[in-house]
């Protein structure tokens, strides 16, 4: 495993094996990984996905340099729920957070940023792609647990990654991703929204999850940081964005 992630980390790490084993994408196998702290009870799912910020940005740091593929954080069922609009409340509080704990362009959330073609999760000056994988998706869903049944994963992928894998045949590659998932009988919806590939719905011809429309309870959200109080960024657009076009490693 690249880089030195914390003990709880690779606890993270661990748990995300039989996705890794069960997937179709050629890349994951061979992924590096580094992980958040391990998911505490005793504070809000807020707090928990605060207290994951200091190792993002560490993770981020190092990913280009150590081609890390990917950020895990895990989210024990029994505390976040495992069901879309679970799953929906799970991804507007993370991204919430990370736009408001940027270390480099904090900013508060806007639904009209969110749902914009433009816009992408921007944390500490890089893109990241977010999907999420939970025990309510079937076995032939491309986000499948593959067996973990109390846990909930979010995959943070770096763009740096779908560089270093996808160039210089990133076409090919992506047309040999796909045809494994059609052969496997794993649909891909392609939204054309960003947001819209965070959380996928059951099927492959359901309508997106909108998960920046989904209430987050007053005492869940709280005060935002002073510094990110009255900014809004507007997310630059960088290349690589057309090499990872609507396919991560998973």
């Amino acid at each position: 495993m690249a880089g030195r992630p914390t003990t709880s980390g690779a606890r993270a790490v661990a748990a995300l094996a039989p996705l890794i084993a069960g997937t179709q994408c050629p890349f994951a196998v061979r992924a590096q990984l580094r992980g958040a702290p391990e998911f505490n009870p005793r504070l809000s799912l807020r707090d928990n996905v605060e207290q994951s910020v200091a190792e993002l940005v560490r993770f981020t740091r190092d990913a280009a340099t150590e081609l890390l593929d990917g950020f895990v954080l895990a989210f024990p069922v029994r505390y976040v729920g495992a069901d879309l609009p679970d799953l929906g409340r799970l991804t507007r509080t993370l991204v919430e957070v990370l736009m408001a704990h940027d270390p480099v362009r904090p900013s508060r959330f806007h639904r009209a940023e969110v749902t914009g073609a433009r816009w992408r999760l921007n944390f500490a000056g890089v893109d990241y792609f977010a999907p999420v994988f939970s025990p309510v998706y079937g076995s032939r869903h491309s986000r499948s647990t593959h067996g973990v049944t109390d846990t909930v994963f979010v995959l943070m992928q770096p763009d740096s990654s779908f560089h270093a894998r996808l160039h210089p045949r990133g076409d090919r590659i992506r047309e040999n991703i796909r045809s494994r998932f059609e052969q496997a009988e794993c649909g891909y919806p392609l939204y054309q929204l960003e947001a819209h590939k965070f959380v996928l719905p059951h099927r492959v011809q359901d309508e997106p999850l909108r998960w920046y429309d989904i209430e987050i309870h007053e005492k869940e959200r709280r005060t935002l940081p002073r510094h990110a109080q009255g900014t809004t960024r507007k997310s630059e657009l960088h290349q690589v964005r057309r090499s990872r076009a609507h396919y991560s490693w998973c």
